[in-house]
């Protein structure tokens, strides 16, 4: 999918969630959908940046917390130096974290939806999010260790 059919999808999600479509809320939209690289709010930062947008990390940080508020993404995990990393969430999916070099990897998967259903009949609760991440070495990292 090209970059025009990414913003046009992104403009399309802001527009279900009564977004208000700004060129900085589509572009943020779209590299999040497009990312595999969970990114920090650093990282998008300067994606949006070196896209020719006007933007100030305040901006972003708004637009990310709106997101959330809106649940089009959802916080990963920090990394090492505690930078938080996104993801938009749209296929149920967990995470398989890479404790030496940060990286995520998505795993599809809806079976902990059953679990949230669970978790209701038997608290009552009405649940909002749940999230599933696992904890390991990576294949890269597993060989660096081994050399």
């Amino acid at each position: 999918m090209n970059n025009q059919e990414q913003l046009m999808m992104a403009a399309e999600k802001l527009k279900k969630r009564h977004i208000k479509n700004t060129p900085q809320r589509q572009v943020i939209l779209a590299y999040l959908m497009s990312s595999k690289e969970h990114p920090s709010i650093e990282m998008i930062y300067s994606y949006v940046k070196e896209n020719g947008f006007s933007v100030s990390l305040a901006t972003v940080y708004n637009t990310l917390e709106l997101f959330m508020d809106r649940k089009l993404i959802i916080e990963v995990t920090p990394d090492n130096e505690g930078h938080m990393r996104y993801d938009y969430f749209a296929e149920p999916h967990y995470h398989v974290i890479c404790v030496n070099c940060n990286k995520i990897i998505d795993v599809p998967n809806d079976e902990y939806v059953k679990l949230e259903k669970d978790a209701t009949e038997k608290t009552g609760f009405k649940v909002f999010n749940s999230q599933y991440e696992v904890y390991g070495l990576c294949p890269e990292c597993q060989a660096k260790i081994a050399d």
